[in-house]
């Protein structure tokens, strides 16, 4: 009986530390100012394109297609004021409410409006080993481990989207 008690007690103060770091670390939705193809967040003093490499803002919405880079040539899509993003800085656009709901995309669709339902994950700037790299996923995946949206590693050589953002305004 006894080793049943200090069993359940180890489960109950771990389960109790994840609850705790799991609200403090949890994203905060972010409020941004749109300027046209560019919205600005005054949180994280980031200006991210609304849509995503390959496709042009319209006024309404993102146009064009949404090509897939392998990592490496995704680190050259960006010139000397825009850049790829790190997982941090892009595990930013997911909003914790529709996250939590599981809806998908958990992404502010107003401010980015080239994301949708079927938009492939995103290449971040961060080299995860010589074979992974960090991509952020706004939408939910088949069921099982994994499948939330957030952060994850992956092999270089999938193809993966790109949303650029630059510092400050």
């Amino acid at each position: 009986m006894g080793t049943l008690i200090k069993i359940v007690v180890v489960i109950a103060v771990g389960y109790g530390a994840y609850a705790i770091w799991h609200h403090k670390h949890k994203a905060v939705a972010h409020t941004f100012e749109v300027h046209g193809g560019e919205a600005y967040d005054a949180a994280s003093n980031l200006t991210w394109k609304r849509c995503g490499v390959g496709q042009e803002y319209t006024g309404s919405g993102c146009v064009g297609g949404e090509p897939g880079f392998k990592w490496d040539t995704a680190q050259r899509t960006g010139d000397s004021t825009w850049r790829v993003p790190t997982e941090k800085e892009l595990e930013t656009l997911i909003d914790p409410v529709k996250a939590d709901k599981g809806e998908s995309p958990a992404i502010d669709n107003v401010v980015f409006p080239g994301i949708h339902p079927g938009t492939s994950p995103f290449w971040t700037s961060s080299h995860s080993n010589g074979i992974t790299a960090w991509y952020v996923r706004f939408n939910k995946g088949s069921e099982g481990p994994g499948s939330a949206p957030g952060k994850y590693r992956q092999a270089e050589f999938n193809d993966y989207g790109v949303i650029l953002v630059r510092d400050g305004r």
